[in-house]
This record gives structure tokens, C-alpha cells and sequence, in this order.
């Protein structure tokens, strides 16, 4: 009852000011010279009303049934009128469920609905009657915007070709209605040339930023270097090689995608808009700006990519082999974008070198600490003993490294290592530690690594020589305490045999490793000559040596036959003396018979 009672309340507080004017007019005696402003208090609640004048009953009903009138009209178009509120929601549920067709049509229907009730009217009296057309035409405008906006939103996406096509030409269109709604406005003049350029330019631009942000969301969960930390980090019950071996796909595969996506964006952006502008006749040069605009987008991804990469390289490659790896791919991305004009190898070899060179390096260094630190620590436990080893009779013979039967073999490839090492163990590691690098730098071989690679080998070899003389000059301090003496006679061996040995070994192996033929060949005559010199000089000696004994021997010869005919003649001269005195005493015994006789 209390809810009733207050909507009498409201509808007599609502309908007293039409019911007092209303008999007014009905009022005979009520004159025009009394419509003065009247104020009356409210219920209770303060608030004024002006009254409006009153006017005679025949304009009030003449009035009132023009009203009527229009109310009528108004009812019988109330379902048309009813589908035109309806417009906006329509083209919102179009744009939602992705039917840009029906969309576009009701955005052109907007134009239409403004050209023929809007920009038609003569006064703003009468533009002013047409609140309806107004806001369902303001309403289609905002939903353009949001059109446009979910247009370029899918182009964030994975899009085909004709999905691509579809998505430029709803936005095209779009532009279209645009224009069409410029050139209805009357009264202002518009450069509609100019103002299509502008669209088809700033067209080109978002669809470059929305495919910017796909080709970035990919990479990011692909190939970037936290996806292989990721990786690298999931994988916690393996060996650290294939965390490794993770990292080193996660990077091939970021570039493999990366290589897809440029050049499938690059392809898109050519099908579409090449052409899309007239050349300029006002400009001397005649060049279509969508090339401009594309040769810009790529350069700035390039860049990107080197940048990535060179990052991900520094962080995670730590093999020439994957190296290598990651060289192929990036040299495959850089001759795929050379067929639109983007060819970026000549950019690779300063991100590719210096690594190279580093892990190279790296592997040296390590060899030549390591033998430092057993160098050190074996003065000062003080004992040699794990400085020398076992040399065998062959390597005794072989210490040269001379095999003439194997020098044109060993001109294309590493030569064999000396053998004599083998009694020196510390070097003969380090040594391994060098040839362990140069056949990492075989894995991935770029020629303009050599000249930082032949700097980086003289300064091993001059370090190297550094720690040897170091060495040798802790061993001849006075008060080493051990083994002094062997120590003392390692220091020194060691330091000949770098001199002697070593030393020639590693610049041959380095010239052979970098692809040196011709260093490689004239090294193989050099030591074919020097063998068959040493082998000349052998046979002389050896032939020398037979001559002495053959000589020695006829001497030896001469000399026994020499001595046995002294020895025949001697015992010839004794016979024949013994002879003659074998007769003298016959004589006298005749000579002693006779007298006797007488």
C-alpha cells in the first residue's frame, strides 16, 4: 500500500503542471495577458517550476494532432526503425564472429544513412531532429575502429596467404569507407589522392608491425637463449653433453624459424603490395615506397637477428662443431633473403671468427696451464718422476720424425707426432692439447680466422718458452729440496726438445691445418731433402766404414801370409842349416874314421 500510495504521489506531482495548463486553455475566460511565471512548492520538497505560456485551445490541438500524427508514422515504421537501432549491435556481433563482409556492408550502409539524412540538411534545426541517424551512425564509426583494430590483431597470428589476402582486403575496404565518408562531406575539400596514399602507407606499416609481433612471439619461445636455458635446466638427469647438445638445437631451430618467418613475411608483403603505389610524377625518381618501406623492416630484422645470435653464440656454443653448424644455417637464412635483396653473409664473419678463434685459443691455453701447474707442482713436492717417461727403442730411432717413405702422405695432413715425447710426458700433453684445438679449427675452417689464429700460435709458442725458462730457473735455485738433480735434468731436457722438436712440429701441423699446400709441400721437400742428405751421408759412412774394415782385413791378410812365409823361410834356413851341419859332422866322423884307420 505505502508503494502504491507513492506512485499516485508521483504521477499527480508529474501530470499537475499539464492538467493546470491544460484547463487554462479550455478556460473561456482565461486571458493571454495573464500567462505570468508561477512558482509552486512541491510536497514539501523546495524545488521552483517555471510554467510555460499558455496557448489557445485551437494551436494546442492542432499541435497535439500533428503529434499524433507523427506518432502514427512513427509506429508504422516501427520495425524498420527498430532494424536501424539495431545496426550497431548487428556489425559488433560481425565483427566478433569474423564476418567482415557483413561488417564492411553495414559501415557502407553508414555512409549511406549519413549522405542522405545528414548531409542533406539545410539548417542545423533540422540536423538537430536527426538524433537517431546521428548515433547509430556514431555508434558504426566506433565500431569500425574496433573492426580495424581485430583485423590487425589476426595478422599477429599464423596467417596462410589467402588468410593474409583476406585480412588487407577487409582493411582496404575499410579505408574505402573511409574515403567514401570524407568525400561526402560537403564543403571541405580533401587531396583524396593523398589522403588514399597515406591509408595504403600507414596499411603497410601496421601489417609490418603485426607480423613484427608473430615472428617475435615465435622466436621468443623457440629460439631465444631462454628457451635453451630452459631446456638445458628441464633436462637435470643428463650428462652435460646433452645439455649441450639441447642448447645447440634450440639455437639451430630458433634460426630455422627465424629464416621461415622473414622470408614468409617478406614474400607476403611483395604479393600484396607491390605496386600498390603510382609512381609520383611530382618526384624525379619515380621509386615505389613500399620497397623503401620493406628494405627499412628488413634491415632493422637483420640487425635483430645478428644481435640474437651473436648472443646466443657467446652463451651457449662452446664446439666448432655446432659452430659449424649454426654457420650453415645463418649462411642458408642470409642467400635465402639475397633473393629479395637481402643478402647478409658478408655480416656473419665478424660475430663467427672471433668465436672460433677463442675456442681455438681456449684449447691452448689450457694445455699450456696444465702443464705449467705439473711443472710446479713437481718442484715443489720435489720429485721428477712424473716428468719422465718410457722412451721406447723406436721412438730413439724415429726421433726426428723423419720417414721418407711417408713424406709425400704427410704433406696434406698432420704429420705424426715425436716420438721422443714419449720419455717427456708434460710436453707430450700439451702438445696434445694443441692438436686437439687445431682439430677443432678442421671442424669449422674460415679463412679470415687465419691471421688472429697465426698471431695466437706465436704468442703460445712465446709463452711457452717463458714457462720452460721460468721452470729451468726455479729448478737451478739454490736450495731445491727433493729429487734437485733429476728435476734440474727435466728443466733442461724439456726446454731442448721445445727448441730442437717441438717448436718445428707446431708450425708445420698449424700451416697444414689452415689448408697451407704450398708451405705444406715445400716443408715435405725440405725434409725429403735433408733425408736423402742424411741418408747420402749414412751410405758414406757405412761404405767408409766397409772400406776401413775391408782394408783392415787385407792388411790383417798381408800380414799373417807376410809372417807364415818369414816362418816357412826360417824354418827352411834352420832345415838347411841342419842340413849342413848334419854333413860337416859326417866329415868329421870320416875324417876321425880314417885317421883312425891309419
Amino acid at each position: 500500500q505505502s508503494a502504491l500510495k507513492e506512485l499516485l504521489q508521483e504521477i499527480h506531482v508529474n501530470t499537475k503542471p499539464s492538467v493546470k495548463r491544460v484547463g487554462r486553455a479550455l478556460d473561456p475566460n482565461y486571458g493571454e495577458g495573464n500567462n505570468d511565471d508561477e512558482e509552486e512548492d512541491s510536497e514539501g520538497e523546495g524545488e521552483q517550476e517555471e510554467e510555460h505560456l499558455t496557448q489557445p485551445a485551437s494551436t494546442l490541438l492542432a499541435d497535439l494532432a500533428e503529434k499524433h500524427r507523427l506518432r502514427r508514422r512513427t509506429l508504422m515504421q516501427h520495425s524498420s526503425l527498430l532494424e536501424l537501432l539495431e545496426l550497431p549491435s548487428l556489425m559488433d556481433a560481425c565483427v566478433r564472429s569474423s564476418l567482415y563482409e557483413d561488417a564492411l556492408s553495414i559501415a557502407g550502409f553508414a555512409n549511406t544513412l549519413e549522405r542522405r539524412h545528414l548531409m542533406e540538411s539545410v539548417s542545423e534545426k533540422e540536423e538537430q531532429k536527426q538524433t537517431v541517424v546521428v548515433g547509430v551512425v556514431s555508434e558504426i564509426r566506433r565500431r569500425e575502429a574496433d573492426l580495424r583494430r581485430m583485423l590487425i590483431h589476426r595478422l599477429r597470428g599464423d596467417v596462410t596467404m589467402p588468410q593474409c589476402l583476406e585480412v588487407v582486403t577487409a582493411l582496404r575496404r575499410l579505408n574505402g569507407v573511409e574515403l567514401e565518408r570524407r568525400n561526402n562531406k560537403s564543403g571541405e575539400q580533401h587531396d583524396l589522392e593523398g589522403v588514399h596514399a597515406a591509408m595504403e602507407m600507414r596499411l603497410q606499416v601496421d601489417f609490418l608491425e603485426a607480423r613484427d609481433a608473430w615472428l617475435e612471439g615465435g622466436i621468443t619461445k623457440i629460439g631465444s637463449a631462454q628457451a635453451a636455458a630452459v631446456a638445458a635446466a628441464s633436462d637435470k638427469g643428463g650428462a652435460s653433453s646433452s645439455r649441450t647438445s639441447a642448447q645447440a638445437e634450440q639455437i639451430l631451430d630458433g634460426i630455422e624459424r627465424y629464416r621461415t618467418r622473414c622470408f614468409e613475411i617478406v614474400t607476403q608483403f611483395l604479393a600484396i603490395f607491390r605496386g600498390s603505389f603510382a609512381p609520383s610524377t611530382s618526384s624525379s625518381n619515380n621509386q615505389d615506397h613500399s620497397y623503401s618501406l620493406l628494405s627499412m623492416w628488413t634491415a632493422r630484422r637483420v640487425q635483430t637477428f645478428l644481435t640474437s645470435l651473436n648472443t646466443n653464440l657467446i652463451s651457449h656454443v662452446h664446439d666448432t662443431a655446432t659452430l659449424r653448424d649454426a654457420l650453415d644455417a645463418s649462411s642458408f637464412f642470409a642467400s635465402s633473403m639475397g633473393r629479395v635483396g637481402a643478402d647478409f653473409q658478408s655480416q656473419l664473419a665478424p660475430i663467427f671468427e672471433p668465436l672460433l678463434t677463442k675456442m681455438i685459443v681456449g684449447y691452448w691455453s689450457d694445455g699450456l696451464n696444465g702443464m705449467s701447474e705439473t711443472l710446479k707442482a713437481c718442484r715443489d713436492a720435489g720429485i721428477a718422476g712424473p716428468l719422465f717417461g718410457t722412451e721406447t727403442s723406436s721412438s730413439k730411432d724415429n726421433s726426428d720424425g723423419i720417414n721418407v717413405d711417408d713424406v709425400d702422405v704427410q704433406s696434406s695432413r698432420t704429420p705424426h707426432p715425436p716420438r721422443s715425447l714419449l720419455a717427456l710426458p708434460p710436453l707430450a700433453r700439451f702438445l696434445n692439447s694443441y692438436l686437439t684445438g687445431l682439430n677443432e679449427l678442421r671442424r669449422c675452417l674460415l679463412p679470415g680466422a687465419f691471421p688472429s689464429i697465426r698471431l695466437a700460435h706465436n704468442k703460445l709458442i712465446a709463452d711457452t718458452k717463458m714457462a720452460l725458462q721460468a721452470n729451468e730457473r726455479a729448478a737451478l735455485t739454490p736450495g731445491l729440496r727433493g729429487e734437485a738433480t733429476k728435476l734440474r735434468e727435466a728443466a733442461a731436457k724439456m726446454k731442448a726438445e721445445f727448441d730442437k722438436c717441438v717448436e718445428p712440429y707446431m708450425k708445420n701441423s698449424l700451416e697444414v691445418a689452415l689448408g697451407s699446400f704450398d708451405y705444406a709441400v715445400a716443408e715435405a721437400d725440405k725434409v725429403r731433402v735433408e733425408a736423402e742428405k742424411k741418408a747420402a751421408v749414412l751410405v758414406a759412412e757405412k761404405a767408409r766404414v766397409e772400406a776401413e774394415e775391408r782394408a783392415k782385413a787385407e792388411a790383417e791378410e798381408l800380414a799373417a801370409k807376410l809372417k807364415a812365409e818369414e816362418q816357412t823361410a826360417a824354418a827352411e834356413a834352420a832345415i838347411e842349416k841342419v842340413k849342413v851341419e848334419e854333413q860337416d859332422n859326417s866329415k868329421e866322423e870320416m875324417e876321425a874314421a880314417d885317421l883312425q884307420s891309419d
